[in-house]
């Protein structure tokens, strides 16, 4: 499984100065694109959630 930290990767382009605008719109875009392909992310976490305690309270 590959994890990517865009949230990292964002904040460490903002703060570095140098970081050129046509930089920041390519990791704007992959952001958006990752985001578009995770579905319902907050839904599907939702449901993680639920079948840990439930396989957690069966232990």
């Amino acid at each position: 499984m590959i994890i990517v930290a865009y949230g990292t990767a964002i904040g460490q382009a903002l703060e570095n100065p140098k970081t050129s605008l046509d930089e920041l719109k390519v990791l704007r875009d992959h952001a958006v694109a990752i985001l578009e392909a995770q579905g319902d992310l907050q839904g599907a976490l939702k449901k993680l959630e639920s079948e840990i305690s439930n396989r957690e309270r069966r232990k």
